[in-house]
């Protein structure tokens, strides 16, 4: 019995030697023969992957994000959907000229006067010439800086523009193309996911005296440059103009404020109207 004990115990010593053995090996294969990490499998790679096409819209648009991408010659022009109600109007800025301008003076939006969602200059006029260096005052806190500036610092969701009526007399057309494209540009790179709206203009009435020498013909011909603009930019087309507009082009006279140019209360609200129904 003892010899067999003995036995026992030098198999069980043994089978431990080779146990540690074995794991001193299995350390040393570790070491000398580190994983190097997952490779990408090769292979022909067939298009977007599946979960971001599926995450852009038909139009180019990035859904997560709300981003339209640089244009591609394709007008995205907004088709009429269900009303947005006031919800999607409370997600609007606007960043106007003159002829709009009343957003803020009849306090037609949220805030009243005081309202934070209208961008425009100091004087209310933003000159056709200068839009790419258009500077406005901020309502958040009174500052004058620049559009884009502006973007970058509120981030907005909807930045909806209507400009191009203040100086177009004064505007070539490729002068106009060139400056508006690149207000939108440096709006897209200093805030990315905020969708660009750009509006038709309205116009003016037909017995429009003004001193600027604007008339419907000369908006006209700029509306066709604002899709241009669109074309080349990828924002969204709206059409809000049209709503205001008889079958001449001229600004119907009971959409007009005294001055025969800028929109009264009953023609804003019909342009908020036509965008709480035309959403992007």
């Amino acid at each position: 019995m003892r010899k067999l004990n003995a036995l026992k115990n030098m198999i069980w010593a043994g089978a431990i030697v080779l146990c540690l053995a074995a794991l001193l090996v299995s350390l040393l294969f570790a070491i000398f023969t580190r994983y190097p990490g997952a490779k990408e499998r090769g292979g022909v790679h067939l298009g977007e992957d599946r979960a971001a096409a599926a995450a852009k819209s038909e139009d180019g648009v990035d859904a997560g994000t709300g981003a339209a991408a640089e244009g591609d010659g394709t007008l995205r022009r907004l088709a009429e959907t269900v009303d947005g109600g006031q919800a999607y109007v409370d997600s609007l800025t606007f960043l106007v000229d003159s002829t709009m301008i009343g957003l803020r003076d009849y306090g037609l939006l949220s805030g009243g006067n005081e309202t934070t969602q209208v961008w425009a200059s100091a004087a209310g006029n933003l000159p056709a010439s200068g839009l790419a260096e258009c500077v406005i005052r901020y309502p958040n806190d009174g500052s004058e800086i620049g559009a884009a500036t502006a973007a970058m610092v509120a981030r907005p969701a909807r930045l909806v523009l209507c400009l191009g009526s203040d100086g177009l007399a004064q505007v070539e057309k490729e002068s106009f193309i060139e400056s508006y494209a690149s207000l939108l540009r440096d709006i897209r790179a200093n805030s990315p996911d905020t969708t660009l709206i750009v509006c038709s203009l309205p116009s003016v009435v037909p017995d429009y005296a003004g001193v600027d020498g604007l008339s419907s013909y000369l908006v006209g011909e700029a509306n066709d440059w604002i899709r241009d603009v669109c074309e080349q930019t990828g924002a969204y087309y709206a059409d809000c103009g049209s709503v205001v507009r008889d079958a001449n082009g001229t600004l119907m006279s009971e959409y007009a404020s005294a001055n025969g140019k800028t929109l009264n209360s009953t023609g804003l609200n019909l342009v908020l109207s036509y965008l709480r129904t035309h959403t992007a």
